[in-house]
């Protein structure tokens, strides 16, 4: 019996996802900054389909802008095509963003913390023309910790986890101990 409760608690832990070669998995992606949220605008035209993200929060003078392109039949990236990215606020930026990879398309822009601005796109590949508007561009004014996203990034949160724990195990640890001996 007490055996059993160690296989049960062993298949509860997580598993390690072990690694293989020779498997072509594509270039590695970029890894992100823990935490780091980011602001996801999209629209779908009758030839494209446009993504535009950009991070909540930012100190340097110009923010990157991220916007992915894809055809709307085939769902395949657009990486032949000319893009015009206009924010529209207090002022009007006219950006064209340039290609990075397949698909993916960066410009900076100047946003001001507080400040909304319009996104609107305009992709244009051969004879096919998308104008996509794709909503509010805009950072947040100072960085709210509790918006952090997923996962326990505070102290606070890994003790509590810590303690929840530990009172399962005592819990577990009394209940074996006082336990009714059957005859």
């Amino acid at each position: 019996m007490r055996a059993a409760r160690w296989w049960v608690l062993m298949a509860c832990m997580p598993l390690p996802a072990l690694a293989h070669e020779g498997a072509a998995h594509g270039d590695t992606a970029t890894a992100s900054v823990p935490g780091e949220a980011w602001h996801v605008l999209s629209a779908t035209g009758e030839v494209f389909e446009v993504v535009l993200k950009h991070p909540e929060h930012s100190e340097a003078a110009k923010t990157p802008v991220r916007l992915w392109v894809a055809d709307v039949e085939t769902n395949e990236p657009v990486s032949s095509a000319h893009l015009e990215l206009t924010l529209t606020g207090s002022t009007v930026q006219t950006l064209a963003p340039k290609l990075e990879s397949p698909g993916v398309y960066v410009a900076d822009a100047e946003l001001l913390p507080g400040a909304e601005l319009a996104a609107v796109v305009t992709v244009t590949r051969g004879n096919d023309l998308d104008v996509l508007a794709l909503g509010t561009v805009h950072l947040s004014s100072e960085h709210d910790s509790t918006d952090a996203g997923p996962g326990l990034r505070r102290p606070l949160g890994w003790s509590a986890t810590g303690g929840i724990v530990l009172l399962l195990v005592a819990g577990a640890w009394w209940m074996n101990r006082h336990k009714k001996v059957r005859p």
